[in-house]
């Protein structure tokens, strides 16, 4: 082995230790509110007298927000850079989730949940987009995994259920209200952290040593001027023009179609399906079932990723990852009794994660140099979002049309099922060709074809 490769592995570990944990933090925190509002909702919407339809509109509207300022929140992010924009963003959604506590029906819950997706819409393309500067793509697979596990499934919906029912009354507050309260606090404190800690890009890194920094820089698409790119309207079109782009982005927004339902309804279908068998749950004992399928989940995602990186393929992985989540969509939909129900959520959640981790790679694929990569990974982002959107809504209407989850279900296997075909017919284009304007080539976006 090489002086620089030694170097070169040296450095990687050295930022994935520092940083891991903080973008971990960051992910939890901006994910804990996606849970937390599906564990609320076992007592809220029957306090609040919601329907699963109007919860749905509810759950879905936040990508309204989010899918709006997707692509301005990325280009602040090139601006201020990402320690100060992404550390203000967590402290400012940190205090809209506490917000959330005050909400007196369904039209106030609206409001909210639109401003929360607002200010967290900078959060997947700025963590994505972080990684291109800290990453080469042979290892982006893994350290994607790894900073989006799902600890505030595993972690925060057994803790919302329990502050729910051990807290509720005290003060005269519904358990849901203190839930919202004590969650959004820590939020707030992650976003100081990250202010004190987060590092911009390996040229600024004080904990690196030069010759460190240079590999890199070397390794990634970051800049090795430093500079911050400057990203206009042109920029912009030139991705809207991507085909390619465009239809491996409906694929992300097919899988995310999933991603969104499971995350919002997970505990009222568990809850659901209990009565369904006659079993009878706490809110604690379908908090601790809900979390407890993203264990073996987490698992199988992290092995499906490695695999992932050491062939260099990302395609096919995707695809089997959504078809696997599509079969345990199917067995939920006719188990027989509530731990078969579980085993066909555990295989949803699994092949959901397992693409997920992934599936955001392939679009941008052919993209290099900062300014492509940050529009490319924005827009992949918020046209993905479009699933995030729909998918609370109609599966809440489907449920309130049917009295049961199985149309909804259904719904979410058959967008499962397109996600893998769209993913391989989109791969299949060719790459448009890299813009002809002088600019794209003064600044180092040099399109190329995928390998994979």
């Amino acid at each position: 082995m090489t002086d620089a490769s030694l170097v070169e592995r040296q450095a990687l570990r050295k930022a994935a230790r520092r940083l891991a944990p903080l973008v971990l933090l960051l992910y939890t925190a901006g994910y804990v509110d996606r849970v937390n509002l599906g564990t609320a909702a076992l007592t809220m919407n029957s306090d609040l007298g919601i329907s699963a339809a109007a919860f749905g509109f509810a759950t879905g509207i936040f990508s309204a927000g989010y899918i709006a300022l997707q692509i301005p929140s990325n280009l602040a992010l090139n601006r201020l850079g990402p320690r100060r924009w992404l550390g203000l963003l967590t402290i400012s959604w940190g205090v809209v989730a506490m917000l959330t506590s005050l909400v007196q029906g369904e039209k106030s819950l609206v409001v909210v949940r639109i401003t929360l997706g607002a200010v967290e819409a900078g959060l997947l393309p700025g963590i994505f987009m972080y990684l291109t500067i800290w990453f080469p793509q042979r290892m982006r697979g893994r350290i994607t995994a790894l900073v989006c596990l799902p600890f505030y499934a595993i972690l925060g919906t057994p803790l919302s259920a329990y502050i729910m029912q051990y807290a509720d009354g005290a003060a005269g507050v519904a358990g849901w209200r203190w839930m919202f309260l004590l969650e959004g606090a820590p939020t707030i404190v992650i976003g100081l952290v990250l202010l004190r800690f987060l590092t911009d890009s390996p040229a600024s890194a004080t904990w690196l040593s030069d010759t460190e920094k240079a590999a890199l820089l070397r390794l990634t698409t970051a800049e090795k001027t430093g500079n911050k790119p400057r990203i206009g309207a042109r920029d912009i079109l030139d991705r809207l023009r991507d085909l390619r782009l465009i239809i491996l982005s409906v694929a992300v927004s097919l899988l995310w179609v999933g991603f969104a339902a499971i995350t919002s309804f997970l505990p009222l279908i568990v809850s659901g399906f209990s009565e369904h068998t006659h079993t009878k749950l706490s809110l604690v004992q379908t908090g601790l079932l809900s979390g407890l399928v993203y264990v073996p989940a987490t698992f199988v995602a992290l092995a499906w990723v490695a695999s992932s990186d050491r062939r260099n393929e990302r395609v096919n992985h995707v695809a089997w990852g959504a078809l696997l989540a599509a079969a345990g969509t199917v067995l939920t939909v006719n188990a027989p009794n509530l731990w078969v129900t579980l085993l066909g959520t555990v295989l949803l959640t699994s092949g959901i994660y397992a693409a997920l981790f992934l599936v955001w790679q392939i679009p941008v694929g052919h993209l290099t140099g900062p300014v492509a990569m940050s529009v490319g990974i924005a827009m992949t982002t918020m046209l993905g979002n479009i699933g995030s959107f729909m998918a609370p809504y109609i599966v809440g209407w489907l449920r309130d049309s049917t009295g049961n989850f199985d149309s909804g279900l259904y719904f979410i296997a058959v967008s499962l099922v397109a996600c893998a075909a769209v993913t391989v017919a989109g791969n299949r284009l060719r790459a448009r060709p890299a813009p002809s304007h002088p600019s794209a080539t003064h600044r180092g976006d040099i399109e190329e074809p995928l390998t994979h």
